[in-house]
Parts: structure tokens; C-alpha cells; sequence
């Protein structure tokens, strides 16, 4: 049985679950992929508050190293495959249900699904997909009791995606931003552990966080790979070095493993995957601090970083593809504060202005801010939702 069917199946037996009392201490968290995003930084404010609740993970895939690191480091907390009997009874028990994705569970009487997302719109799905592919978006409404976001602006891009009435938005920010915030001071620190290097001996440390490519809802690996070995060249090698720069990569997975030959011998280029985040416990937002300037295309990573009001830069040597395939949400040339090179050399050119001037464009990113946050420019995000929407504070 497939995914979708899965999900409806899933669906439908929760809904039968009204006459069963809800446990107003059990928390169930949920993301794609598996403890990360949004809920993870939630959950862990929430562990440590140490109020006596009984926390839930459901899990995709029991057997991912992240699941390890969670049961070792909190080996009181359950952790329990979605698609399960044990599954579906935390979900008809449970009176607080947050996810970062789509869950099929039909909220029961008294219960609480709370909707945090894994970022704010970037790409167009759900109604607003140029191919009219709207999958379980269409659910979304069915299944959301409160959808957290940052501002009235964000508010209206998502009910135009999904459809969802706007009286279930609540605005309080986004809790994975709330490491970048607590972490600034040590996140080159931090950096430096997951790397194994020493990143204080260069001069400019850059992100390059590229979006994984779809064709409609099919991965397209080798556009995805493409775009990221582009920048292996000797041209962008040499700027780098010339520069002092260190260039930290943070692929999908599949792209990763295709590009690590390529920079295993790299003085100025390291490959960051999830595993090394997943042994500290962190998500890439708790080290954005670290980072003097992002480069990356569509993804909604740059509505992240854009609350640092540091350069950033889309690079998008596949543009006219990306727009037919899915397109942007929000008018793109505006809402993308930065340079958009096209090529290599482009790229190097934009990196070259922002380093020389890392206030060039800035006030067109503090625009692009305020529009993009009325809540969230702090490390309370994670606050504000429990004690609004899970303690029930006004």
C-alpha cells in the first residue's frame, strides 16, 4: 500500500476516535524527515521545561541515525512508527499533535493539531501548482486546528497554497529560528565540531544551500546534481582561495553522496550533511550565525536567514526551468533581496560585491523582513506557541 493511501486509511481510522478521552500531557511531534525542522526545536524547549509531559515521536523510518541520537540523549521519550498500531493509538489519545508536514489526522474532539510547516512559501504547490497538482494539499484544512506562521503577509500565501481557513493561522514565529538566535555567538564554534576544522582560519565562511530539483512531484536527481557541480570548477576554486573564503555545501542527501569524491580533497570546500547535525543534536538553523553570506535559489532557507540581515545570493543557472516546473509563490524579483547570477561568473562577481560591501542591498533585505515577520526576529518562537497553543495562555 502506497503513502497516499496510507495517509487516508490513517485518516479515517482517527476520525472514529471521538469517544476516547484525549491525554492533555501527551505531545506527539512529527516532521519530514524524522525528528528535524520546526518540531524538533519545539520538542526540545518543551523536554526541557520538564513539566511532566509525556512526549511522542512518530517516526517514517525507525532505523535513521537521528532516531539513535534522540533515544540516547532522551531515553524517556517514545518513539513510534507512524504507520503502526502503536501509531494510530498515540494519535487517537493524544490531545496535542504537532508535525512540520502533512499528517492525516482528522483533528478529534478536544484535540489539537498544530500545523509549525518546514519554512515559509517559496515554491508553488498545492493550489497554486502551475500543473494543477494538488495532492494531499487538498486535505490540509481537514486536518489543521492551529498553522503557525510569521506574518498576515505569509498568512495569505499559504491560504492561497492550501486553502485553509484563515481563522486557524496563529502568528508566533517559527521555532527552529529560535537557535540562530541563542547560538550566535558560538555558531562558528559549533561549525568548526561538525566540520572538524578550525573555520576561524578563514577570512569569509559562505553557505551554499541549493534546493533539491523536481520535475512536478518527481525528483529530478540529476538536475539537482548539476547545479551543484557547477561550482566545482577550477574558476570558483580560485576565488575561493584567493578570497580566504570557506564554502560549507548543504545538499539533499542523494546530492551529497554524489558530490563527495569531488570535494573529499578540497581545501575551501566542505560538504555538510545531516549526520554530523544529527550527532550534535542541531538543525542548520542553530548555526546560521556562522555564516557571512548564503547562497541559494528558491529555497525558503533564505526567509531564515534574511532575520540576520546578512547578503544573500540566488543562484539559479537553471531559472526558466524551475519556473515552468513549479514557480515562485511571491513575485520572485522582489521578494529575492539580492543578486540573482545566472552562471559562474556572475556568482563570483556577486560574491565579490557583498564581500568588499556586506551592506549593499540591506535595506531592501529589511524590507523584505518586516513584509516576511511581524513575529519571530527572537529566540521565543518555541515560547510563544507552547504557551499559547498547548498551556493555553492568551
Amino acid at each position: 500500500m502506497n503513502r497516499v493511501k496510507l495517509q487516508f486509511l490513517a485518516s479515517r481510522i482517527t476520525s472514529l476516535a471521538n469517544t476516547i478521552p484525549k491525554d492533555e500531557n501527551r505531545i506527539i511531534f512529527y516532521s519530514t524527515p524524522d525528528v528535524s525542522d520546526n518540531a524538533l526545536t519545539l520538542f526540545k524547549y518543551v523536554h526541557n521545561l520538564n513539566k511532566g509531559h509525556e512526549l511522542v515521536w512518530l517516526l517514517n523510518n525507525p532505523r535513521k541515525h537521528v532516531v539513535t541520537v534522540l533515544q540516547e540523549k532522551y531515553p524517556e521519550v517514545k518513539t513510534v512508527p507512524l504507520y503502526s498500531l502503536q501509531g494510530l493509538k498515540e494519535l487517537i489519545r493524544a490531545k496535542f499533535i504537532v508535525t512540520t508536514d502533512v499528517l492525516p489526522v482528522t483533528p478529534h474532539l478536544g484535540q489539537r493539531v498544530i500545523q509549525l510547516w518546514h519554512g515559509l512559501p517559496g515554491k508553488k504547490t498545492g493550489y497554486e501548482h502551475p500543473l494543477g497538482i494538488k495532492d494531499l494539499y487538498l486535505y490540509m484544512d481537514r486536518w489543521t486546528t492551529d498553522f503557525v506562521t510569521t506574518s498576515e503577509l505569509v498568512v495569505g500565501a499559504f491560504v492561497r497554497q492550501f486553502m485553509i481557513n484563515p481563522r486557524k493561522f496563529r502568528i508566533l514565529g517559527q521555532p527552529r529560528n529560535d537557535g540562530m538566535f541563542t547560538n550566535l555567538k558560538c555558531s562558528r564554534e559549533l561549525l568548526s565540531e561538525i566540520l572538524s576544522i578550525d573555520v576561524e582560519k578563514y577570512d569569509h565562511i559562505i553557505l551554499y544551500a541549493p534546493t533539491y530539483r523536481y520535475t512536478s512531484y518527481l525528483k529530478d536527481f540529476e538536475a539537482s546534481v548539476r547545479v551543484v557541480k557547477s561550482l566545482l570548477n577550477e574558476r570558483f576554486a580560485e576565488f575561493l582561495q584567493r578570497s580566504n573564503t570557506l564554502l560549507v555545501i548543504k545538499p539533499h542527501k542523494l546530492v551529497a553522496d554524489a558530490i563527495a569524491p569531488k570535494i573529499k580533497n578540497s581545501g575551501n570546500i566542505r560538504l555538510l550533511t545531516d549526520e554530523p547535525l544529527a550527532e550534535h543534536f542541531l538543525t542548520i538553523n542553530d548555526i546560521m550565525g556562522a555564516f557571512d553570506v548564503l547562497i541559494t535559489d528558491y529555497s525558503s532557507i533564505y526567509e531564515d536567514y534574511i532575520l540576520l540581515e546578512r547578503p544573500v545570493v540566488f543562484y539559479l543557472p537553471d531559472r526558466r526551468e524551475l519556473e515552468a516546473k513549479s514557480g515562485f509563490l511571491l513575485p520572485y524579483e522582489f521578494f529575492a533581496p539580492g543578486a540573482k547570477p545566472e552562471d559562474v561568473e556572475g556568482l563570483i562577481s556577486a560574491l565579490t560585491a557583498y564581500i568588499d560591501d556586506p551592506k549593499r542591498d540591506l535595506e531592501w533585505r529589511k524590507t523584505i523582513k518586516s513584509l516576511l515577520y511581524e513575529v519571530g526576529d527572537d529566540d521565543k518562537s518555541s515560547e510563544r506557541v507552547y504557551k499559547r497553543l498547548i498551556k493555553g495562555d492568551s
